[in-house]
Parts: C-alpha cells; structure tokens; sequence
C-alpha cells in the first residue's frame, strides 16, 4: 500500500510541476509522465495536451498581441486623413460653387452684348456646377465610409484589449523584472479604463481588478 502511494505521490508531484510551468507561462516546459491509469492517465493526457497547445499558440499571441495596438493607430490615422480630406475638398467645392455661381450671374448681366458666347458659358457654368455637385456627393460616401471605420476601430479596440488579457493571463513571454511588471500593470488599467464605459463587460473588469491585485496595484 506504501508503493502505491509513493508512485501516486510522484505522479501527483509531475502533474503538478507541469500546470505551474503553465501557470507562469513555460510552455516549453517537457510533458509530464506518468505511471498510471484511469482518472489519473486521463487527467495527465489532457494536461499535456493543453501544454502542446500553447506551444503552438505562444508565437502567434505574441505576434497579435505586438501588432493589435499598431493595427489600431494605422486603422486610427486612415480615419484622420479621410476626415480631412472629405472637409478639404467640400470647402473647396463650396468656393468653386459661389465662384462659378458669380460668374454666371455676370454673363446673365452681359447676355445682350454677346449672346452667343453668353449662352455657351451659361452652358458651361450649367455643367461646372454638376460636376461640382457630383464631388460633393462623393465625399458624402466617403464620410459613410469613415463612420464603418470607426465601427471598425472600435471593434479593434475589443480585440486588443482580448489580446492583452490573453497575454497577461496566460504569462506568455513573463518577465518578472519591476519594469515589466509596472508595464503589464499599465496595461492592465487601460484595459479596465476601455471597458468602463461598457457595463455589460463588468466581469472583465472584475478579472482585471483581480490580476491587478495579483501585481500589488
């Protein structure tokens, strides 16, 4: 009965070396090995499992979690630019209307001297301001499309806050120094400033506080 024991203790003590190396983020960490069956073989197959798999999801969570915030800010300056560029060119169009509107008030005025070549440039002013319409009416398009971007850098948002607490949780690539540590904190409080203003993600907020807790903030 003593053996017994003795080889379910060292059992037990594999599987629990391998779930801390997973608790702080080691995932290269060798699977664990045991001399058992049943409940106890299960629970190692699955354990190991879960270690297998995020070694295959390190790199790929890093990378995200590096790219998401620069996806944000280029995603960010596209709407920046197209907001400027939209009310650029409505100025813009808005002074070509009132000049081509005064031009044709002044061939109006001076249609019996020329009527001919008045007539033509009415004709032509008639067009201008069409066109002009017409661009006006683009950047109404443009300016829906803005609107879904911002949709859309909303939604980025979401995912880099998912990708931080990911990261955070998981402890891949850990760094235990204070600078990393003050990093990862800072992080974690922009997270929880971000979902705030979203009291359907209040849980989030309480797994956040919690991890804050964890780093003594």
């Amino acid at each position: 009965m003593g053996t017994v024991l003795t080889v379910t203790d060292k059992n037990l003590e594999s599987l629990v070396e391998v779930t801390n190396a997973l608790l702080r983020g080691e995932f290269d960490h060798k699977e664990a090995v045991v001399d058992a069956e049943g409940l106890l073989a299960t629970l190692t197959r699955q354990i190991n499992t879960m270690i297998v798999n995020m070694r295959l999801l390190e790199t790929p969570l890093s990378s995200a979690g590096e790219q998401a915030p620069t996806a944000v800010q280029y995603a960010e300056n596209v709407v920046t630019l197209m907001a400027q560029s939209t009310g650029e060119v409505l100025d813009k169009s808005d002074k070509v209307l009132g000049l081509a509107e005064e031009m044709e008030g002044l061939f109006q005025q001076s249609a019996g001297q020329d009527a001919p070549t008045c007539a033509r440039a009415q004709e032509i002013m008639t067009s201008l301001k069409g066109s002009i319409f017409d661009i006006i009416a683009s950047q109404s398009y443009q300016d829906v499309a803005r609107q879904k971007m911002e949709v859309l850098i909303n939604d980025l948002n979401r995912i880099r806050d998912w990708l931080m607490e990911a990261l955070l949780i998981l402890n891949i690539r850990k760094d235990d120094s204070p600078e990393n540590i003050q990093k990862k904190a800072q992080m974690l409080k922009e997270v929880k400033e971000s979902t705030e203003a979203r009291p359907a993600e209040s849980l989030k907020q309480d797994l956040v506080d919690d991890l804050l807790a964890e780093f003594g903030f």
